[in-house]
């Protein structure tokens, strides 16, 4: 594959991985949402468990993983993430959508891209992607409270969703307030 590998951290149900992933030409998100692979080969792989973030369990040169497993994948930029556009209908501008997402094991307050209104049932169930891009994300696991992590771009597997809310206007950062001010 050429491309450029993407660092990533990358949150299962009780480990956390650090490392690197090669998406090729097509980016992260497409390489990521391709149906026909089940599994991702990560390079020089850091492993902890979520119960001892700060204690590192081992590193690997390849460490295969399968995508099901994966609850979220933090990003250091929106850039990494490659393109992420849908197909619209006419001239519409993304709208930000503000919300709070709980999945396995995990809840991330932040933002979505949608090109009207928030539908919960298009973003849960159309389309074949698994994972959903989220941007100016905060996460934190629920069974050990000093996991915590914050990124510009994120992407989280919607196959582990349990339930998502919008987030009350007060709860949105002040600089992000206007409803139709792109991400």
């Amino acid at each position: 594959m050429t491309g450029k590998p993407v660092s990533v951290e990358i949150y299962t149900e009780s480990h956390r991985i650090l490392g690197r992933l090669n998406p090729g030409s097509s980016g992260l998100y497409s390489f990521l949402n391709i149906p026909m692979t089940s599994t991702l080969e990560i390079e020089g792989a850091h492993l902890s468990r979520l119960h001892a973030p700060g204690r590192l369990v081992a590193r690997y040169p390849t460490l295969w993983l399968a995508k099901g497993e994966i609850v979220c994948i933090l990003l250091s930029s929106r850039a990494e993430m490659g393109p992420t556009a849908t197909v619209r209908r006419g001239y519409t501008t993304p709208l930000v959508q503000w919300i709070h997402v709980l999945l396995g094991g995990y809840e991330l307050r932040g933002a979505i891209e949608s090109s009207g209104r928030f539908n919960f049932s298009g973003l849960m169930f159309e389309g074949h992607q698994i994972f959903i891009p989220f941007f100016f994300g905060q996460m934190q696991a629920i069974l050990f409270p000093n996991v915590t992590a914050e990124s510009a771009a994120m992407l989280f597997n919607r196959e582990r969703v349990d339930a998502i809310a919008m987030l009350p206007k007060e709860e949105i950062p002040s600089e992000f307030r206007t409803k139709t001010q792109p991400v």
